[in-house]
């Protein structure tokens, strides 16, 4: 179903519409959503979506370290194909990615940039993927990681132990790789 986020009533005309029950646990999947919003249209929803859902998950992939060169300079590359990211300021630092998430009544919030992400699957794996497409400029897909993130958000008991569960993975990876 098509529908403006902007718009929350007219949102939960059609979430009710479509008889979505906002007691069962729901995931919210977002990939470069959220930055497209305004910030306090984007806050609106995020708090939405926390009274709305008793008990859900929210995972955002999307730009982050956006305040450095690369991150200017891909800015720049967006503005001049029309494309502005209006709620940019959230993607200053993973802080400020969890930060949009906890003053809008979720429960709890990690982020992780992709860098991290990236060196926490197993070594087989990362060799596996690099075979797949030939990586001659290793340092610009680094670069490219460290400007976009995964944060998972949650609310309600169900999850609770969502945040113990994501952390153990990542830092069990990296202990593996020796990554502090």
């Amino acid at each position: 179903m098509g529908v403006d986020l902007r718009n929350l009533d007219e949102l939960d005309n059609k979430l009710q519409q479509a008889e979505v029950n906002y007691s069962l646990p729901t995931i919210f999947l977002a990939e470069c959503v959220l930055v497209y919003i305004e910030m306090q249209n984007c806050k609106n929803l995020l708090k939405w979506i926390s009274k709305k859902f008793s008990n859900a998950v929210f995972v955002n992939y999307e730009q982050v370290n956006m305040n450095d060169r690369f991150g200017e300079v891909m800015l720049n590359n967006l503005r001049s194909r029309g494309c502005s990211l209006a709620s940019v300021e959230a993607c200053v630092s993973l802080e400020t990615q969890i930060s949009r998430f906890l003053e809008c009544g979720w429960s709890g919030c990690r982020a992780w940039d992709m860098v991290q992400v990236y060196q926490s699957l197993p070594e087989a794996e990362r060799q596996r993927i690099e075979r797949i497409e030939m990586l001659d400029e290793g340092e610009l897909l680094l670069q490219l990681f460290q400007h976009y993130c995964l944060v998972v958000a949650w609310i309600g008991e169900l999850f609770q132990d969502i945040e113990i569960t994501c952390v153990n993975v990542v830092e069990k990876r990296m202990s593996w790789l020796n990554i502090e």
